[in-house]
């Protein structure tokens, strides 16, 4: 994560602080909300064993149980599409994180991992859970107005395909890459769904917030809740556009050389298919 990203991330942060100051004052923290809290509080604790588990099983593991705990709160068949979206989207993402972390081809990754986790200070993996706790806390608040609202309104219906089609292109994507890399873990790859773009995968998790926040802005008025629906999922969509401006920039540095990958990037995009 960039300088930027970073700056980004703070001010996102202290909105989210924020947002949850004036609705617990005027009193629209619901009790569902408290709940969402306490899972990212609890689930992000795994920035204390290694700090980017944050990112991925901590994430993954937010998906699923505050997806499950607002389709409990308020059964519906909005939030059953929404909820259950987000659900199984967490499942394909802690299953793939598991595997990867186990395979071979991740090997050196996970050892650089392991140093850099040791490197880094108590203080700032303190700052990280701080902050990506609100992050997981709002990530889903577009599921819990669409499940308050309980309307299977048009909206809702397209914001829960773009999440189910976004996690089947993120999910093809990580395997496919997964597959490629432990046949060749220092090769790049153009094949399969990256043949025509060189980021399906975040093509894919930009897909999954675009669509938390068409369901979520469907079903309410107030600028607060808006606010409220679209602050993670547009914060994470800034992150991947900016992750993928990174690896074209590290690909150009590792691969510029290569005339065939030249030819490549000529006849792909980054985040959509040329």
């Amino acid at each position: 994560m960039g300088a930027k990203i970073r700056i980004v991330f703070s001010v996102f942060a202290l909105v989210m602080m924020a947002l949850f100051g004036y609705g617990a004052v005027i009193g629209a923290w619901a009790l569902v909300n408290w709940g969402m809290l306490a899972v990212a509080f609890v689930c992000c604790l795994l920035v204390f064993i290694r700090f980017v588990y944050i990112f991925n099983f901590s994430y993954a593991l937010c998906a699923v149980f505050n997806g499950a705990l607002i389709w409990a709160a308020r059964p519906s068949a909005a939030s059953a599409l929404i909820g259950g979206a987000a659900i199984l989207y967490g499942l394909r993402l802690f299953a793939f994180s598991w595997s990867r972390t186990r395979s071979e081809s991740y090997a050196g990754r996970v050892q650089n991992i392991v140093k850099a986790d040791e490197e880094m200070p108590t203080p700032a993996k303190i700052l990280l859970y701080v902050m990506v706790t609100w992050l997981m806390t709002f990530h889903l608040m577009a599921a819990w107005f669409v499940a308050d609202a309980a309307q299977l309104s048009p909206g809702v219906i397209t914001g829960g395909i773009v999440m189910l089609a976004a996690t089947l292109l993120e999910g093809v994507a990580d395997w496919q890459k997964q597959q490629s890399k432990s046949r060749a873990p220092d090769a790049y790859i153009a094949t399969g769904v990256f043949s025509r773009w060189r980021h399906p995968n975040y093509l894919g998790e930009i897909g999954l917030q675009v669509g938390l926040m068409i369901a979520g802005l469907s079903v309410i008025t107030g600028i607060v809740d808006a606010m409220a629906v679209v602050i993670a999922p547009l914060y994470i969509t800034i992150l991947m556009i900016s992750e993928s401006q990174r690896v074209d920039d590290y690909q150009v540095t590792r691969y510029g050389s290569d005339p065939v990958w030249r030819k490549y990037r000529e006849r792909s995009g980054s985040l959509f298919p040329r």
